[in-house]
């Protein structure tokens, strides 16, 4: 009797010491929660930005004795600022405009055209790929111009006209985005008193530029 009693007291302390393994056994971990999927990139709202670029002109007086057809070329840098809505479907649109100091100059032995700012409205139409945007824009450009004839003088006028293009654009870091863009500008005649009686002047330009931007 004595030792069945031992054996039962034997098993009962295996059994307590036991317990607490086979409870940590038991413990029931959590799975660990899901990571939230990554948020897609939202085109809309406003926008502003610092672009630089190099233009390249065509200017054209059709006065004899002026300086007939140049090609100018050189640098040129501004702001932009806009407002886009995402339409939800990959479509975008919005409205832009830009401000230019520029360097855009061409001549000859007889005399030339320099140009010397610039600005633009613009619609933009885009699709986009999550973070990146490839748009048209086409809108409304002005400028101004200073023609030269040698021995003649110069003078000043302002153009108004027309300006279509093309870039892309994507989100390169949170809310900092950055662009290359394309723009064809046709500014349109003036008349520039110089000489006798002057001389009409037109120019165009195709500009390639290169932005970066702020998005809010």
């Amino acid at each position: 009797m004595l030792r069945i009693r031992t054996l039962s007291l034997g098993a009962l302390a295996l059994a307590l010491s036991a317990a607490p393994v086979l409870a940590a056994d038991l413990t029931y971990e959590p799975a660990p929660a899901p990571m939230a999927a990554a948020q897609a990139f939202s085109w809309t709202g406003p926008y502003v930005g610092a672009m630089v670029g190099y233009g390249w002109s065509s200017n054209d007086a059709d006065t004899l004795g002026a300086f007939g057809s140049v090609n100018g070329s050189g640098f040129k840098g501004g702001l932009y600022a806009g407002y886009n809505f995402d339409l939800g479907n990959q479509w975008v649109v919005g409205a832009e405009i830009d401000a230019n100091l520029d360097d855009v100059s061409g001549s000859n032995v007889i005399g030339g055209v320099r140009q010397k700012w610039d600005g633009t409205a613009r619609a933009r139409v885009g699709y986009a790929f999550d973070r990146y945007l490839a748009y048209g824009t086409g809108g409304a450009a002005i400028s101004a111009a200073k023609a030269t004839v040698n021995g003649l003088g110069s003078d000043d006028q302002t153009h108004m006209g027309w300006t279509v293009g093309a870039g892309v654009e994507a989100q390169v870091w949170n809310n900092v985005t950055a662009r290359v863009e394309y723009q064809y500008a046709s500014f349109g005649k003036e008349h520039y008193n110089i000489g006798t009686s002057g001389t009409d002047i037109d120019f165009s330009t195709n500009t390639i530029r290169a932005g970066v931007g702020v998005k809010f």
